[in-house]
């Protein structure tokens, strides 16, 4: 490879050559001179380049033959030193291998020596342990022929962990033999042991004291579970014998009256293996359990059949006494042991899951809910014939003591239920409480929302009913929770029967409004028919009698409402329809003494002033709870009602009956009501009595008023005044609705309130001239501008 210049130079320095002094430049200027360049000039010095450059490729060639010398020299050099290296390895290996095989040789030497160690300790443990396998089976078989049950007993369990420690030589001869022997000890105690047992067993009343039960039960302990199975088997099957010959199914003793006597049968059984038996069996084998897990498999099979053969004939008494004895036998079990009944079963005979006695009852507890059935229908039954209120000699009542009684008697069969059924049957009674409710709510409290009289005595009887529908809603949602208590996986609800008693408050509510309305008629009719007719009035007064009876009305049906009604939320909504109903029959009632004058209309205004006054009074604010704000939610009530006739009387009042001026009457008019709706504005002259050809001038100069004012309101409290006085919008039912501030009512019980009125309710919509009024004002405003610019030509 040639050698790169930088390299040549470095190696031309360490070889003693000089740089050059001058730049080529420089070296041509001093061989051409001064003067001038002739063609012998620079053949001169073109002689001169050319010897150099020979010179110094000389000069290169000789470096480089030194340079490719000393590079072999030193590639020889390394390539030895190289070899060495490699020897002196080769040589360490085979010194390392001899090592390891030295060092292998003397490993293999101890790990022999260990393991001949541990073979001759083992060797020597097992020697020491066959020597004790030898001389415990020797000792064992010596306490067998001396019946000494206690000492075998220990004698085995260390005989069968010494066989246990050779089971790995089981090959070996000496531990076959060993082995056989055992097995027939075995044999020999385990026959001793039943021998023993069955001694004592033989006779008809026998007792663990005194005898060897106790030590032979450790030797049938130590023989192992097989045997213990066999003789706990045997032991309770003798102790059952005579249950099953007595209490059989097709006997009379097996029947269900009989019930009771099977468990204490059963508890003299384990009262007797208690004091006399227990003794006998080590406490680990729960022998108790035992026997009380194949008494309740023997009873449940008898019982089950007992009921098949006797369903067509099955009493509800007979029934429930069966049950009862059932669940309180399980339930002292339960106690007893610290288990539930069905577990401790399951647990003593082997399997994941066992049924109850109780259990097999389930099926049949059909009986038990129609008899319920039957029972609840004969209450309502008589609930509905009974009187609603007592005797003048009785004590006044807040609620219906049929409610209290009903619900009691859920409460007490609920319980009974759930003590000693599952979930299907309370399910079932669930079902059969909801029907109930029903029928109470529709055969005992509808009936008795009728109004004949509107007297104290039957507003008393109204609030007794609505206390009781509140009554009932209330205790139907607890009796909903002790139902979920008892079925927690899809707890069954009381929403609809909740929702029925609702409507019951609702028309009971609307009852007692009806009330208000007998109560108050003759002072309406005082109001449309006066002593003195409103034509004849000379002098306006403080007030006009009719307002003297309708306050005492309001006060008489109010103070028993607020007295009797014990959830003061619905004296508030009572209020509310009481104030609705008695400010719809005045203007009801005022509509019917057209044509209005002003002196009248002053009248009835002074009249209208003491009703708001004799509403604002009806409830106290005792009543009312909540501080001042359902106060004056009912204040605004009242004064939203009022103010639907007081405009117009406040208007009627200002304008004189003789030839009004136009101008009067609608500045009277924007005052009271404030509205551009012409067709409120026609209502004055209608109660006033003004023919529609003699009202021109006052439409056109309402009118104009209109277009001089723009921004005046399309409604006012006049828009809801309908001039019929027959019209739906006037009709009872519609009170029922509520108001802004009032409870909301249960909707889907509508036709209950519908059936104690006799009215359909009918909801209130605009009518046609009201959503045409503003094409009719445009019109109108048209109309009149014309008309006027005629006039003025």
């Amino acid at each position: 490879m040639a050698a790169s210049p930088d390299a040549l130079r470095a190696h031309a320095r360490a070889a003693g050559a000089r740089e050059p002094a001058q730049s080529p430049l420089e070296a041509v200027n001093a061989l051409l001179g001064d003067g001038c360049i002739s063609a012998a000039r620079v053949a001169a010095a073109e002689n001169v380049v050319c010897a150099q450059i020979a010179q110094n490729i000389t000069k290169v060639n000789s470096l480089r033959n030194a340079m490719e010398a000393a590079h072999s020299r030193d590639a020889h050099a390394t390539l030895a030193d190289v070899d060495t290296l490699l020897t002196r390895l080769a040589t360490l290996q085979a010194h390392v291998r001899a090592a390891e095989s030295y060092v292998s040789e003397i490993t293999s030497e101890i790990r022999g020596l260990d393991t001949a160690k541990r073979n001759i300790a083992s060797t020597i443990v097992a020697l020491r342990r066959l020597q004790m396998l030898v001389s415990s089976v020797y000792q064992l078989e010596q306490l067998c022929a001396d019946s000494q049950f206690k000492e075998a007993a220990s004698a085995l369990q260390a005989v069968e962990a010494l066989l246990a420690f050779f089971e790995p030589h089981s090959a070996i001869q000496v531990v076959v033999q060993l082995r056989q022997h055992v097995l027939e000890l075995r044999k020999r105690l385990a026959t001793m042991a039943t021998a023993a047992y069955d001694g004592v067993f033989s006779g008809s009343r026998w007792t663990a004291q005194g005898t060897q039960l106790a030590e032979a039960a450790l030797v049938v302990d130590a023989l192992g579970p097989e045997t213990r199975t066999r003789l706990v088997d045997k032991y309770c099957t003798a102790q059952l014998r005579e249950y099953r010959r007595v209490f059989r199914a097709a006997d009379e003793a097996g029947q269900l009256d009989n019930v009771p006597r099977r468990y204490a049968w059963f508890r003299r059984v384990l009262r007797q293996f208690t004091d006399e038996h227990a003794d006998a069996f080590l406490p680990d084998w729960r022998v108790d359990c035992q026997l009380l897990a194949r008494f309740a498999d023997i009873t449940r099979e008898d019982l089950k059949s007992v009921l098949i053969r006797t369903q067509p004939t099955l009493t509800v008494d007979a029934l429930l006494a069966a049950l009862h004895a059932s669940v309180e036998f399980e339930q002292q079990v339960a106690r007893q042991y610290g288990l539930q009944f069905d577990a401790l079963v399951a647990r003593e005979l082997g399997t994941s899951e066992a049924p109850s006695i109780s259990s097999v009852f389930v099926p049949y507890l059909g009986v038990f809910v129609d008899a319920q059935d039957k029972r609840l229908a004969e209450m309502v039954a008589s609930f509905a014939q009974a009187a609603v209120h007592g005797s003048a000699g009785d004590e006044p009542i807040s609620v219906l003591v049929s409610s209290t009684e009903l619900f009691q008697f859920y409460r007490h069969t609920l319980e009974k239920c759930a003590q000693l059924s599952a979930q299907a049957p309370l399910r079932e009674l669930a079902d059969v409480f909801a029907k109930w409710l029903q029928r109470y709510a529709s055969d005992v409290l509808q009936p008795a929302l009728n109004t004949r009289t509107g007297d104290a005595a039957e507003v008393h009887r109204l609030c007794v009913v609505l206390n009781t529908a509140d009554y009932c809603i209330t205790t139907a949602q607890q009796l909903e929770g002790r139902l979920a208590e008892k079925l927690p996986e899809g707890p069954p609800t009381l929403g609809a029967e909740r929702d029925t008693f609702s409507g019951i408050i609702a028309a009971a509510l609307q009852a007692l409004t009806r009330a208000l309305s007998l109560a108050s008629e003759n002072a309406f009719g005082a109001l449309v028919r006066p002593e003195r007719p409103w034509t004849q009035l000379e002098t306006l007064v403080d007030r006009s009698p009719w307002v003297d009876q309708l306050a005492s009305a309001l006060e008489t049906v109010g103070a028993v409402v607020r007295e009797e009604i014990d959830n003061k939320r619905y004296v508030r909504s009572w209020c509310d329809r009481a104030a609705l109903f008695t400010s719809t029959r005045i203007v009801q009632c005022i509509l019917r003494l057209r044509p209005i004058r002003a002196r009248t209309a002053g009248q009835l205004l002074s009249d209208v002033g003491h009703v708001r006054t004799a509403l604002l009074e009806l409830p106290r604010r005792d009543t009312l709870g909540g501080g001042d704000a359902p106060a004056h939610a009912y204040e605004r009530h009242v004064e939203r009602n009022i103010g639907r006739i007081e405009p117009v009387l406040r208007i009627l009042a200002e304008v004189p009956d003789e030839a009004p001026a136009p101008a009067r009457v609608v500045e009277a008019y924007l005052d009271a009501a404030g509205d551009q709706s012409l067709s409120n504005f026609q209502k004055v002259f209608d109660l006033r009595g003004i023919r529609r050809p003699d009202q021109a001038p006052f439409i056109e100069e309402f009118l104009a008023a209109v277009d001089r004012t723009p921004n005046l309101p399309t409604t006012s409290a006049l828009s809801a005044l309908d001039l019929d006085p027959a019209s739906d919008s006037y009709a009872l039912t519609d009170l029922v609705g509520r108001s802004d501030d009032s409870e909301p009512l249960q909707s889907t019980l509508a036709g209950l309130v519908t059936a104690t009125s006799g009215v359909l309710p009918r909801p209130s919509t605009p009518t046609g001239a009201a959503r045409a009024l503003p094409d009719w004002k445009k019109f109108g405003s048209m109309f009149g501008v014309a008309l006027g610019r005629e006039r003025r030509q």
